[in-house]
């Protein structure tokens, strides 16, 4: 905190990390839900660029909070912030950003099976992302190795996906549900689908806060998470607010410092794509359990893992949504939005 402001910042440069927060900042949510002074001036602070390098973070997250003076980032890995706490770090999670994988599966015509991509090309955004990580887990279970038998091939995102699994540069990769059909009629094959393996969901990305503001300041971060979930509503509430969220993208890749961020790679395309967004309606990250037991199996836990109630600090979170659920200027938004969320099962 400086200046008496809460600072809030992201933890990975991906642009998609920025859009919930911008939508809260932009459409007055935080300021509305609290986060203002006694004089009418806001007190919180976005700072846009990236905490750390990607791929750093499971190691420098609370030293980077710590040099920046930041309160709450946005979107880091669970098993960072397990990691840390494992270690003394005073961070924890207070909400959850993507509790589902949204992503499916898909191998080349021909590939029916995890095994059968022995030697062949998998598609991910980034080596180290939540993409690779997660069907990592998946092809050692087939039996794979994965330093030997695949290949890694990396700037697999939408809009240009698609195109990479229709020309062979990629022989599996991820897609979004509603795209699969299409996908099958060509000759291509279902491999996996997440959402039927994390019935719980799968936190991959989480918000996580200090202590010290959490003890300090707890009204300024349900204030925070308010504003949020609200956000998380905005998006999601489709077709209604497609026309602002694409423009905010479109805005936020122009000034991104990343080149890889400011062409090809598009994620807010149509309503459809935003409605399938893995911001839970609720703000609380699940399925703490699963990810950690698939983590230890993967031998990826060499520490003695914290009980998920020392690294968790949901009261809030789940204050701030019963609030919101109980005013009545916000009951048609969340009525929309839930029919989403019950359609595509989160």
């Amino acid at each position: 905190m400086i200046d008496g402001k809460l600072l809030i910042a992201p933890t990975c440069y991906h642009v998609l990390h920025l859009i919930p927060v911008m939508v809260a900042h932009e459409m007055g949510l935080f300021y509305d839900e609290g986060l203002r002074t006694e004089a009418g001036f806001r007190c919180y602070e976005i700072q846009r660029q990236s905490l750390v390098p990607f791929g750093l973070e499971k190691f420098g997250i609370t030293q980077a909070m710590k040099e920046r003076s930041v309160d709450i980032a946005l979107d880091v890995q669970s098993r960072t912030v397990f990691f840390q706490r494992a270690r003394g770090a005073d961070l924890y999670i207070i909400a959850g950003w993507r509790n589902q994988h949204v992503n499916v599966w898909v191998g080349a015509p021909g590939i029916k099976s995890l095994k059968e991509l022995k030697g062949k090309r998998v598609g991910v955004g980034d080596l180290s992302g939540n993409r690779q990580w997660g069907i990592s887990i998946w092809l050692r279970k087939a039996g794979l190795n994965l330093e030997q038998d695949v290949e890694w091939v990396t700037g697999i995102f939408p809009p240009t996906h698609l195109e990479a699994l229709r020309t062979g540069k990629i022989d599996c990769g991820p897609v979004a549900p509603w795209e699969v059909d299409n996908l099958r009629k060509q000759g291509f094959n279902l491999l996996l689908s997440l959402r039927d393996q994390y019935p719980n969901g799968r936190p991959e990305r989480v918000i996580a806060a200090t202590g010290a503001i959490l003890e300090d300041k707890p009204m300024w971060v349900k204030s925070f998470l308010k504003g949020m979930i609200r956000a998380y509503w905005f998006i999601r509430d489709q077709p209604h607010n497609f026309d602002y969220v694409n423009k905010l993208e479109k805005r936020l890749r122009l000034e991104s410092l990343a080149p890889n961020e400011r062409v090809g790679k598009f994620v807010c395309q149509s309503p459809v794509d935003m409605e399938g967004m893995p911001f839970p309606i609720d703000g609380r990250p699940t399925g703490f359990e699963d990810l950690l037991a698939e983590e230890k199996t993967a031998g990826e836990l060499s520490y003695d893992v914290p009980d998920i109630k020392e690294v968790c600090a949901l009261d809030l979170v789940e204050e701030a949504f019963q609030e919101l659920r109980e005013r009545p200027d916000l009951a048609d938004q969340f009525e929309r939005v839930s029919g989403v969320a019950k359609r595509l099962g989160y």
